[in-house]
């Protein structure tokens, strides 16, 4: 396969901590969070502007539900949001949620269960950083029939939630020992078993959150090294993207044929000598010519 990408800025923005991309099938946009500054934002392609709603927590990822509406991991659990008239009402939250943590990256499987990461709450009351000192951390799943499983615990910070396209593996990264594991799946019960490593590069930045192409491979954002790799299927980079600013945060792949890669990015912790060098830190990029990825379900909830 040939690589040519084309690197363009799709929303020219100052997020402290852009996060949680999502591109909706329903509203043909792009939606994606600030967490530090509690701020969701939509961004159809096009429109020469970004639709922002104020949030009354710290999100962490999205699901769409509908044409206007997105479930919000944030607060006490799952939240219904709606665009239309920017009210908020609890799906649903998990019993055994350890205090002082936060919702992190998360995405719906195939078979439309919505899958949250927590870690400790790094972001102060003023949006500034906290060190991580705990390994608080859990995932959670939200089944459409309003059951919450806890699958994972003492988790760092939870990221890179993706699944394969023959919907055996499920990927799953913590990025306090920069570790991305692969997992046995069982698509008709959500069950994941058999973890063990498929990637960690020590060299390279952190990894963050990650989306999946039709061939199987995952695009990773490094967080501190300004890139986004490509990891095959059997734990080998082949290829990497160099990116105008040194903190992505996320991607995923949107528009008309999925042949998109949405970067979300972060000016959390940067100095100002670093911002100048990188002033498209908190923007979100917009990434042709890598690769087709595929669809995220929503999250079907009754």
């Amino acid at each position: 396969m040939s690589f040519s990408p084309s690197i363009e800025v799709y929303a020219k923005h100052s997020d402290i901590l852009g996060e949680g991309p999502l591109w909706s099938v329903s509203d043909e946009a792009l939606y994606w969070l600030d967490i530090a500054q509690r701020k969701l934002y939509r961004r159809a392609p096009g429109e020469g502007h970004s639709h922002a709603w104020s949030l009354p927590d710290c999100p962490g990822c999205l699901a769409e539900l509908g044409a206007g509406l997105v479930a919000v991991a944030m607060g006490e659990g799952v939240l219904r949001f709606s665009t239309l008239h920017g009210t908020t009402q609890l799906m649903r939250a998990p019993s055994d949620r350890r205090p002082g943590t936060r919702f992190n990256d998360g995405k719906v499987d195939p078979d439309g269960r919505f899958w949250v990461g927590t870690m400790q709450n790094n972001i102060a009351p003023d949006g500034t950083q906290k060190p991580i000192t705990r390994t608080d951390g859990a995932l959670f799943r939200f089944d459409p029939d309003g059951n919450v499983s806890t699958v994972e615990e003492n988790i760092g910070v939870s990221n890179t939630l993706a699944w394969s396209v023959e919907q055996r593996r499920f990927y799953f990264a913590d990025s306090v020992p920069g570790c991305i594991y692969v997992y046995d799946y069982d698509y008709e019960t959500g069950g994941i078993h058999h973890k063990r490593l498929h990637f960690q590069a020590s060299d390279c930045g952190v990894p963050d959150g990650s989306a999946i192409d039709v061939d199987g491979c995952l695009w990773n954002a490094r967080w501190d090294a300004g890139a986004i790799l490509r990891i095959t299927p059997d734990g080998r980079v082949d290829r990497r993207v160099e990116l105008p600013l040194l903190r992505p945060t996320s991607c995923i792949f949107g528009g008309p044929r999925f042949q998109t890669l949405f970067v979300t990015s972060a000016r959390m912790g940067l100095t100002g000598a670093q911002l100048q060098i990188f002033p498209l830190s908190g923007s979100v990029l917009a990434i042709s010519g890598l690769a087709q990825g595929l669809p995220v379900p929503p999250f079907s909830w009754r």
